[in-house]
């Protein structure tokens, strides 16, 4: 996903169908601990991509670990990681973040 990350200007087919299927496999971890602690295990991959999702995955049951990543991402100065930390840390705090949307 990384490779194909939104910063690139490339594929966006490929993209929406890469976070397609990563939501698919987080609505199935998700659904136990050992799933949920493994997205949180992630927070700390090299990857930011991998960092960034697994931290907007992980806020809804492990806040405490997620948002300190989600915030050090929103103050990392001009990137798409960067406004996309900050909207889901805003979102997340209004109660609109949805991170259990079905994708088709």
């Amino acid at each position: 996903m990384h490779a194909v990350r939104g910063e690139t200007g490339t594929a966006p087919r490929r993209w929406n169908r890469l976070v397609d299927r990563l939501q698919q496999l987080h609505l199935e971890l998700r659904t136990q601990a050992r799933g949920r602690a493994g997205i949180t295990a992630l927070i700390n991959d090299d990857v930011l991509t991998v960092r960034q999702w697994a931290a907007g995955h992980a806020l809804f049951w492990d806040e405490a670990i997620a948002r300190p990543e989600l915030e050090r991402l929103a103050g990392g100065g001009p990137s798409l990681a960067e406004f996309e930390a900050k909207i889901a840390l805003r979102e997340y705090d209004a109660g609109r973040l949805n991170t259990t949307w079905t994708p088709k």
